[in-house]
């Protein structure tokens, strides 16, 4: 049987570390980079199957730093679907480490197996992002999500108290919990806590108790954000994070999204093939530099990003900024003539209009889109026209239409999925075809 509890002294060794790193200075980051990203490769070559495989020995020899990944190969979800034992390094197995499922919104759920360093270094990250966007130890966490975790030995002294908001259950059961918890800092998909505070408000219910809401794995519109924040009086936070790799960026407090150079190699694949590190726009190749039972090396997440060099005034980050998330490389829909483009030009133009809470764009076939939307409570009667219009304006080829609903229903792992194409294997994200 497994314990209940996990043990904070790994985590508390690993976190005085990264607090350390992210001190220093970007170009001291990279050469750390670069000596964890060597012994990282030579880890994976000499002892994970895949690796040994895919990876030549003069390429293994001749690596120096993040530049001289472009010679290696690249990982894609199919190949982690399909391959998850061959990744896994010797001595390691599904007895011997814990497994992390991404949600599947790609239509491709992944597993990942963690050590218990690896576990280790998870939670010391994941602590280090919540201490940095104001956690106090006096805090009640609420987190929104399927399943419940681990509990840690503190919360029987009062410290940092974890509460399960089970979203897998009826809005009731969720609302219940919630206000069983009395949370103070909100951890979620921001339409699920949406939905909580719709109910909340639609009961007469004023909850003014959480000082702090950390959004995560979803686009939210200016207006989705106002509304939750509004309600409750508090401030926002931003993590770019996945279950592969743990954080991939983080807010300082003037609200730009770091890059944790230390800690991860970011590279971008741009239109025309060719990949930079930490910058431009396109699509974003991840290696995690912590990872003892599955390394993760050049791993396409695909999301779609812009990154820049920072010029952030914060004075605390100097590395540099996730400008935008743009969307999933498959997201991705046809025009009548064939031709394929993201969709996110089209969703941000959806995005521009204020009254616009949460919306979805469906392609049910090539050439048109139906985009629905939750407008704010009495918006104007022309809305959906002048979206319309905007959208036909910025695709003058394809057929927009646009509708009103009430509410858009997520998927089984919560998330309410941007752009969804029906009817077409590639475009729907159920084939590694880009």
């Amino acid at each position: 049987m497994r314990k209940s509890t996990f043990n904070l002294a790994p985590v508390a060794y690993h976190l005085a570390g990264i607090r350390h790193r992210e001190r220093l200075g970007h170009e001291e980051q990279r050469r750390l980079q670069a000596q964890r990203l060597r012994a990282l490769v030579r880890h994976a070559y000499a002892n994970v199957p895949y690796y040994r495989r895919a990876f030549a020995p003069a390429a293994v020899e001749g690596l120096r730093s993040a530049h001289d990944l472009a010679g290696f190969p690249v990982l894609d979800r199919m190949d982690l679907h399909h391959n998850g034992a061959g990744l896994l390094a010797d001595g390691f197995t599904e007895a011997n480490t814990r497994a992390a499922t991404t949600s599947g919104s790609s239509g491709i759920p992944i597993t990942i197996r963690n050590s218990e360093r690896d576990l280790g270094y998870l939670r010391a990250t994941y602590l280090q992002d919540m201490l940095s966007l104001g956690l106090r130890p006096s805090d009640r966490i609420a987190y929104f999500r399927v399943n419940p975790f681990l509990r840690h030995p503190l919360e029987r002294l009062g410290v940092l108290r974890n509460f399960h908001i089970p979203t897998d259950r009826p809005l009731d059961e969720q609302v219940a919990a919630f206000l069983a918890a009395r949370p103070t800092f909100l951890v979620g998909f921001p339409n699920v806590i949406a939905s909580v505070v719709d109910e909340l408000k639609r009961r007469g219910i004023a909850h003014k108790g959480v000082r702090t809401v950390l959004f995560g794995g979803e686009r939210l519109t200016p207006a989705a954000r106002a509304h939750i924040l509004d309600y409750f009086g508090a401030a926002h936070q931003e993590v770019y994070a996945c279950v592969e790799t743990f954080t991939i960026a983080r807010a300082c407090p003037k609200g730009s999204l770091h890059l944790r150079t230390s800690d991860l190699v970011v590279e971008v694949e741009h239109e025309d093939g060719t990949v930079s590190v930490e910058d431009g726009r396109g699509e974003i190749i991840l290696t995690r530099l912590r990872g003892q039972a599955m390394p993760l090396i050049r791993y396409r997440l695909g999301d779609r990003v812009h990154i820049t060099p920072s010029d952030c005034p914060c004075g605390v980050a100097r590395t540099p900024i996730v400008r935008e998330v743009l969307g999933r490389s498959q997201d991705r829909i046809a025009a009548a003539d064939g031709r394929r483009y993201y969709g996110d030009f089209l969703t941000y133009v959806v995005q521009d209009f204020p009254e616009v809470t949460r919306m979805q764009l469906i392609q049910h076939r090539p050439g048109a889109v139906e985009v629905v939307i939750v407008p704010v409570a009495g918006a104007r009667d022309d809305l959906t026209a002048d979206i319309t219009q905007a959208l036909r304006r910025k695709a003058p080829g394809l057929d927009a239409t646009v509708r009103t609903a009430t509410q858009i229903a997520p998927e089984a792992n919560g998330k309410i999925k941007i752009v969804k194409v029906h009817g077409d294997p590639v475009l729907s994200g159920d084939s590694s075809a880009t």
